[in-house]
């Protein structure tokens, strides 16, 4: 389209220019005129890249021409000028287009005054109006050019800004990702690390005490139907990320093993921690728990964090053979914390050998606003602090 209006310009201004310069002047004056015009048409194809420098170079042609003859400014091709000032002025330097578009016309308009042939015929308007005509023209030029300036940078702006939101788009997709990636690890690990302890544990009861075989075996059942469901479970919220995440795929009623359309059942919460203790004392580990304050609601998110801990702070001192663990749970008027401490300093378990140790616990807690502190100087405490969760019933638990 570009390439259309100047190829138009040229075949309608040219050969008006030739005829004209051929027609007033003399033979070598007029091959000049018609030279710089030519090179005028031509420069202009170089108005999108270069812009002022085509306006720079028009202007000198056209200044050319002034220098032979004060009636340049009858020459069509001289309107080449117009376009230039507009491209210097959207995509150039917009300083040296209003130069140009002052001095010019005044320039234009002092020659046209001294030329001898032009005051002696009294041909054409008086000075001072032909230099008012053409700045007029040159600041319609200017004008709109600094608007399609303004128009081409708002496009640009707005261009920068769809690809930042883009981006941004791209690194909160990519933050959720891992955010999910490593629920799911925590997931991961906090039902393996449990079932495998307990089972590893009896499976040595059932090889070194006979006797005791068959509640070993049993247990390592029990464990395993219940790893496989919250295993499920986690693999069904990945299918379905829409469904409630309060619940989890369990097992039929009276079904000897878990299936995929099982009835659901609800995620671990505080009141699953008597029966995890229970089970943690048939294994061997003596927990001495307390409990000071009044229990208050704290959230579903907040119950399975601390159910985590708990559960991942009892089954570390099972594998790390810790004979006895004390267990205090203090429900302040903001806060709940739970403490588990034993007196025999153990190895450092701020990993498992997967890396998913405290940094596993510290990471569930962080996500419902809570705060994991660990303290080896008097053996070795691991404490969860959660904050309690507003609610319009704020009456007291079970």
């Amino acid at each position: 389209m570009r390439t259309l209006l100047m190829v138009g310009a040229a075949v309608l201004l040219f050969p008006a220019t030739v005829l004209i310069a051929f027609a007033s002047l003399s033979l070598p004056a007029a091959i000049t005129v018609t030279a710089c015009a030519l090179g005028a048409h031509l420069t202009l194809f170089g108005l999108f890249r270069r812009a002022t420098m085509t306006l720079l170079i028009i202007s000198a042609l056209v200044a050319l021409q002034g220098i032979i003859t004060g009636l340049f400014v009858l020459f069509p091709s001289t309107l080449l000028v117009l376009p230039a000032l507009h491209g210097a002025a959207a995509r150039g330097n917009r300083y040296v287009a209003s130069t140009v578009a002052v001095l010019g016309p005044l320039a234009a308009a002092a020659r046209y005054a001294i030329d001898p042939s032009i005051v002696d015929s009294e041909f054409g308007p008086e000075p001072w109006l032909l230099a008012l005509l053409l700045l007029a023209g040159c600041a319609v030029a200017v004008t709109l050019g600094l608007l399609r300036r303004a128009e081409l940078r708002t496009v640009e702006l707005t261009a920068a800004q769809l690809d930042l939101e883009q981006r941004e788009r791209s690194h909160r997709e990519a933050r959720a990702a891992a955010g999910e990636r490593a629920r799911i690890s925590r997931d991961l690990h906090d039902v393996l690390a449990h079932s495998l302890t307990v089972i590893v544990g009896q499976v040595r009861v059932a090889r070194f005490r006979t006797e005791d075989s068959a509640a070993a075996l049993q247990v390592i059942e029990e464990t395993a139907r219940e790893s496989l469901r919250d295993l499920r479970g986690t693999l069904q919220s990945l299918r379905d990320p829409d469904a409630d995440t309060r619940w989890r795929v369990g097992t039929d009623v009276g079904s000897p093993s878990p299936t995929w359309n099982a009835p659901l059942q609800p995620t671990p919460s505080l009141s699953g921690l008597p029966a995890l203790a229970a089970r943690m004392q048939d294994l061997g580990l003596v927990v001495h728990r307390r409990t000071e304050g009044r229990i208050r609601p704290l959230g579903s998110a907040a119950e399975l964090a601390l159910y985590r801990f708990v559960q991942e702070g009892l089954t570390n001192a099972l594998r790390h053979g810790e004979g006895a663990v004390e267990w205090r749970e203090i429900w302040e008027q903001d806060r709940t914390m739970i403490t588990l401490r034993n007196a025999v300093p153990a190895v450092d378990r701020g990993s498992d050998g997967l890396g998913m140790g405290l940094e596993g616990m510290r990471e569930r807690l962080a996500a419902v606003s809570g705060v994991l502190t660990v303290d080896r100087t008097s053996g070795f405490a691991v404490t969860a602090s959660v904050p309690y969760v507003e609610t319009r019933d704020s009456g007291d638990r079970a």
